[in-house]
């Protein structure tokens, strides 16, 4: 075995660029590192594209951005009015102890194995059912309580109702101001 000259034997070896390179395990972790951003970078463009960005129309609208607009431009006096109106007559509707037996019910429904789709499907209807009724009377009454107003009460309700629309914030330094009644 020939020795190059220049070694001395106790001398350390130069590694080669093969020798050099990167531990399997490390470049393993990378590659996985990178593949995973990737994915996420996926998810994120494939969202943006199917719903949009923020204010796009793509989106689905939520039931709090549904109704709640209806109720945020109401005074503060109309919607406890509309309230107390509603406790009075939900009689007929679910008590809170019910509803809260229906979601132990689906609870409990979706951690047993095998699932039950029918009972799930049946706890999940009475859910809904109610969620309907309740919009419902909510609805009748906002109705009614609208048409009792003055159209310039009405007139004040809707440009609050189109501020609430375009998710402006309230100015809450003259709330008061603002949800004055109006007088013909």
């Amino acid at each position: 075995m020939s020795q190059d000259p220049n070694m001395t034997p106790n001398a350390p070896q130069q590694k080669t660029a093969r020798q050099a390179a990167m531990k399997p395990w490390v470049r393993g972790l990378l590659l996985l590192s990178l593949a995973l951003n990737l994915a996420v970078l996926g998810m994120v463009a494939g969202a943006y594209f199917r719903f949009g960005g923020p204010d796009s129309d793509k989106r689905p609208a939520r039931t709090d951005q549904i109704a709640g607009a209806y109720t945020r431009a109401l005074a503060p006096e109309d919607r406890r009015s509309i309230w107390r109106d509603m406790r009075k007559q939900s009689v007929q509707m679910p008590s809170r102890a019910e509803m809260r037996r229906t979601h132990a019910q689906v609870l409990a429904l979706l951690r047993a194995d095998p699932l039950d789709t029918d009972a799930l499907a049946s706890a999940l209807g009475r859910q809904i059912e109610f969620g309907h009724a309740r919009a419902e009377l909510g609805q009748m009454l906002l109705v009614k309580h609208l048409s009792g107003m003055t159209a310039a009460d009405r007139a004040a309700y809707a440009d609050r109702l189109e501020d609430a629309l375009k998710k402006r914030k309230p100015d809450h330094k003259d709330r008061g101001a603002k949800y004055k009644r109006q007088t013909d």
